[in-house]
């Protein structure tokens, strides 16, 4: 085969891999395109936490790639690349299938690091969808056991959940079990009290990461969990088995009877890596493939690696990896995507890779989270949540899945922020359910059609964050509309989501097509059916919402001009339909 024709095989479709691919067919790459991965769904990994506690659904964290491929030339193999022949410049999968490469993109990840007996058979881990199931499924039996257990000893060993690792992974994941346990327990008549949640490490925990700015920030968090989880440092665990950690702390050995080992003390190089003949000097130190600043292989120029498998070669001894977090992998698959098309225009010069850091963000606990913005702004609560989950939408692989996700997000904080007032509520106001979700999915879609005029991850969280607030004070603004207190109504959440759902990849005039579909039934219900009060409020409050977003940031954060023309358009389109009758 022609290296000229060959195709671009990109192994390992996590963030950088799937944003190599994406971005290479947003630049129109010349070459075929293969993308290979041993599963056929993403996983949103730094949304896990809110996926098992049920913050977030399946489909959100968890997408299939013929979801977040469609419409894009690229060929996608479930498989698992057991060989790379540098030499001949081919793969070989399990399956038995050979393909050949013209050029190579490494971004396989990595594995967990079992350093303790008893770990890799013991331990659960937290890499994965499948991950966050079962260890659902164990606190969940552990929990239920300890209501039928006799013995005290026993029932404290079920109620004691131990996570060797201090780092983000460790701490997050306490913060979030800190909530979530005693929620769970107390729905099978436990005692909140009784359950522990210890965290051991080495040393201090967020040291030597980029979340190490929020060390101050979780520390206090946890304090205010309703389970506040346990510190134990300077702890190395020595021994893992299936109720007991073993550990020495200040040269003396202890240990913590434990119903549920989660272990997120680090990662190794994936076997795929290691198996490289790739000399220990064109390694890191920890096995890592050393790349140039353009993400090339040091003596294989076709050949990109990227993430957790790759450190970029400096003249300083002793060269760091950058932090495994989804901002870096999805920055460095765009800055392979720039030098494979360089390589096509202008092979003599290729571009290097640059990594900025957009934030930091942090999940605190159920409902909370810190969202550091450029190093500038900590926010901390539920808007810091918003923050945090829109920041990493910015992320999230297409703009279908934004606008499906963002449309879920926006019912589900106005939902969860008053379904304690109104939860026992079983209202409609004379309304069908069918009905009330078209007059939420008028207000909601024109607001989101605003947004997708002109967008970018601080714009939007920015403006979707505007817009939950203003749907939230909806209720108190308009107290006695019948109409508005429906809306917002318990009982027609479940099928305002669905319908939400069933609303994806709509480009940006799709969307605004639709809403104004959506407020023309509106606006036709409400002059039959509701009274002219209610349909003037419905109406101020819909092109509020509207302008609220327009208004949230500019094209540039804190831009004086805040409504950009594109917003501004689609504003006067939304403005026409809304005031027509």
């Amino acid at each position: 085969m022609n290296p000229l024709d060959a195709p671009t095989i990109i192994i390992g479709a996590g963030f950088a891999g799937l944003f190599t691919a994406l971005h290479l067919t947003n630049q129109h790459y010349p070459h075929p395109i293969t993308l290979i991965d041993c599963t056929d769904r993403f996983c949103f990994k730094p949304l896990l936490y809110d996926y098992m506690s049920g913050e977030m659904e399946s489909y959100q964290i968890h997408p299939l790639y013929v979801e977040l491929l469609h419409g894009r030339d690229i060929s996608f193999v479930k498989g698992t690349v057991t060989q790379v022949d540098l030499g001949a410049r081919c793969v070989h999968l399990l399956q038995g299938k050979t393909l050949g490469y013209g050029n190579l993109v490494l971004t396989t990840g990595s594995v967990p690091a079992f350093f303790a007996e008893g770990a890799a058979d013991h331990a659960l881990t937290f890499q994965d969808k499948a991950d966050a199931d079962a260890l659902k499924q164990r606190l969940m039996a552990r929990l239920e056991k300890a209501t039928q257990c006799s013995s005290m000893e026993e029932r404290r060993s079920l109620l004691t959940v131990a996570i060797v690792g201090g780092g983000p992974v460790g701490v997050e994941l306490a913060l979030t079990l800190g909530d979530l346990l005693p929620r769970w327990y107390e729905t099978m008549d436990g005692s909140p009290e009784d359950i522990r949640i210890v965290l051991l490490n080495r040393g201090d925990i967020l040291t030597g990461d980029v979340n190490s700015r929020l060390r101050d920030t979780a520390m206090k968090s946890m304090e205010n969990r309703t389970v506040q989880p346990e510190l134990i440092l300077g702890a190395s665990v020595t021994t893992v088995c299936p109720d007991r950690v073993d550990f020495t702390r200040n040269d003396k050995n202890e240990s913590l009877a434990a119903g549920t080992v989660v272990w997120t003390a680090g990662t190794k190089v994936h076997p795929l890596i290691q198996s490289l003949p790739i000399p220990a000097s064109e390694r890191a130190k920890r096995g890592q493939l050393l790349v140039k600043p353009t993400l090339q292989l040091l003596a294989y120029p076709d050949v990109f690696a990227a993430g957790d498998c790759a450190v970029i070669q400096s003249d300083h001894p002793g060269c760091k990896p950058l932090p495994a977090t989804a901002q870096v992998a999805y920055q460095q698959g765009g800055a392979i995507a720039a030098a494979l098309m360089a390589k096509v225009k202008h092979p003599e010069s290729l571009p290097t890779s640059s990594v900025s850091f957009r934030g930091t963000m942090m999940k605190l606990g159920l409902g909370t989270s810190v969202a550091n913005v450029f190093d500038r702004y900590e926010i901390v609560g539920p808007v810091g949540q918003t923050i945090r989950q829109m920041m990493y939408l910015g992320l999230t692989p297409t703009p279908s899945h934004n606008v499906r996700t963002t449309l879920d997000w926006i019912k589900d904080d106005v939902f969860q922020l008053y379904s304690g007032e109104y939860h026992a509520i079983d209202y409609t106001a004379g309304y069908e359910v069918e009905e009330l979700i078209t007059l939420s999915n008028a207000v909601t879609l024109s607001a989101v059609a605003v947004s997708m005029a002109e967008t970018g991850p601080l714009a939007d969280l920015l403006e979707v964050t505007t817009l939950r607030q203003e749907l939230a004070g909806a209720m108190r603004k308009y107290p006695t509309n019948q109409v508005i207190y429906a809306l917002f109504g318990h009982q027609t959440k479940r099928k305002m989501a669905i319908d939400h759902a069933n609303l994806i990849r709509k480009r940006p005039g799709e969307i605004l097509e639709k809403a104004v579909t959506y407020i023309n039934q509106a606006i036709a219900l409400l002059t039959e059916k509701s009274t002219p009060e209610e349909l003037r409020e419905y109406k101020e409050l819909l092109y509020s919402c509207c302008n609220c977003v327009a208004q949230a940031a500019g094209s540039k954060p804190f831009d004086n001009q805040r409504v950009s023309p594109e917003e501004e358009a689609v504003l006067d389109t939304i403005r026409t339909y809304a005031t027509k009758r």
